[in-house]
């Protein structure tokens, strides 16, 4: 693995997918992979605070994101001796020769492409096209993002291979309440802005919220509220029922198993790691039906029309006013849940690095 996205996030999606295959490897024994070390600066805290792991890779760990990244573009532009390379993110620095080793590339979603207003600064900087042309096989966290990727580039000739995330085993059912949150409260995880459509949920909970005045809505994550989100909430009357609230990594499971209902109302996403952890931890879990979502949560989940508060508004009705419901989602959700491990992602993972490897030049 190359140190890319570990130079990049402290925290997140795509270096939780790649610590957590580490951890796996290092920790677990899983399949006969070992890990090169790629000696190097870091933020990530996922590595760092696990010095196993840390060791495992050779990463030490850096003032800053800027220091990191650029102690990586000042390396050599080859690749240490190996069977495999797996580039953790995109950045033209790591199309460097790889000695003969075979590449694996992980497409995590294709939302810069098929949203291109969604765009970041380092999106505007990455090379994914040329990681996908020069992949000697490709890994998708899902179906969704299989077909969204030979949408897009139609033409690819790797193998493609879907390997779905796991949940981390912390995320389990009796997690004690957090003191500092309501009793009763609906929840909303992450980024909230663009498509992650946040701004929907508020205005699907306004619909319901007479209904129950005893239910608050929670964001967790996803940086305090902007103007913008501050000026619905108070145009929809809700300053007394919407609260942003930033929780640490190890205080989610107590956020998530107390929840009357999780809600990821997003109009995009490659897998939802939100979406598995909140039915992992026993919370009825609502979902948009769009890409991933059906594929992650199946029949454990609830569903509305993407992108129509009403229909929100109704399915979220539907959950608060029924326990036999929010019993059922509860119960489908954990047996969901169950089928995801990261054990087992590793194991996918390393059957690709095989297949990889044995597969004629």
């Amino acid at each position: 693995m190359d140190e890319q996205i570990f130079a990049i996030q402290a925290f997140g999606g795509i270096s939780r997918m790649f610590a957590e295959l580490a951890r796996q490897y290092v920790h677990h024994g899983v399949s006969d992979v070992r890990l090169i070390p790629f000696t190097a600066p870091i933020v990530n805290r996922y590595i760092l605070d696990d010095p196993a792991v840390s060791a495992a890779l050779g990463a030490r760990a850096a003032r800053n994101e800027w220091t990191a990244l650029a102690r990586y573009f000042a390396r050599l532009r080859v690749h240490p001796p190996a069977d495999v390379i797996h580039n953790t993110f995109y950045l033209p620095h790591g199309l460097a020769p790889t000695r003969g080793a075979k590449r694996i590339v992980t497409v995590h979603d294709m939302i810069p492409e098929l949203l291109p207003g969604t765009r970041r600064r380092l999106d505007k900087l990455t090379l994914k096209r040329r990681y996908v042309d020069q992949a000697d096989h490709i890994i998708c966290v899902s179906e969704a993002t299989r077909r969204d990727l030979l949408r897009v580039y139609p033409e690819v000739s790797a193998p493609i291979t879907v390997v779905h995330h796991g949940v981390d085993e912390r995320f389990t059912p009796g997690a004690d309440a957090l003191p500092d949150l309501p009793d009763e409260y609906v929840l909303m995880v992450g980024h909230r802005g663009e498509y992650k459509d946040g701004a929907l949920l508020f205005r699907a909970f306004a619909q319901i919220a007479d209904t129950f005045p005893d239910v608050d809505l929670v964001c967790v994550g996803g940086g305090a509220f902007t103007r913008e989100e501050q000026e619905l909430i108070d145009e929809l009357g809700l300053v007394e029922r919407v609260g942003q609230y930033p929780l640490s990594d190890p205080r989610l499971p107590g956020a998530y198993g107390n929840a009357l209902a999780f809600v990821f109302p997003s109009r995009f996403e490659g897998f939802g790691l939100p979406a598995l952890e909140a039915m992992a931890c026993g919370a009825p879990t609502i979902l948009s039906d769009s890409t991933a979502f059906p594929e992650i949560g199946g029949e454990a989940a609830a569903y509305f029309t993407v992108g129509d508060p009403a229909d929100l508004a109704n399915v979220m009705e539907t959950v608060l006013s029924s326990d036999e419901r929010r019993r059922c989602l509860r119960e489908q959700g954990l047996q969901r849940a169950a089928q995801f491990s990261w054990r087992r992602t590793a194991e996918e993972t390393a059957s690709v690095y095989r297949q990889a490897v044995q597969a004629p030049r």
